[in-house]
């Protein structure tokens, strides 16, 4: 978070992602950085035991959001 916030501060689009179970805890960071409004990217939890193909599914589900965070200045 540390340094998404910092390059998001300096001006520079960045994508952040964390899966839902880390939601609060990215909140409460972004938060304690100066930017409660930071655009984190959420994917479903667990992502370790998951096949190639579940990781893309997962990927493909977040990746209108991914674009809109990065070009939307």
């Amino acid at each position: 978070m540390h340094d998404s916030v910092f390059f998001e501060k300096a001006g520079i689009p960045v994508a952040a992602f964390a899966t839902t179970e880390f939601a609060n805890a990215g909140r409460a960071q972004a938060d304690a950085l100066g930017m409660p409004d930071f655009g984190l990217i959420f994917v479903e939890h667990p992502i370790q035991p998951l096949t190639q193909e579940e990781v893309h599914q997962r990927a493909d589900a977040v990746y209108e959001q991914l674009l809109e965070k990065l070009i939307e200045r």
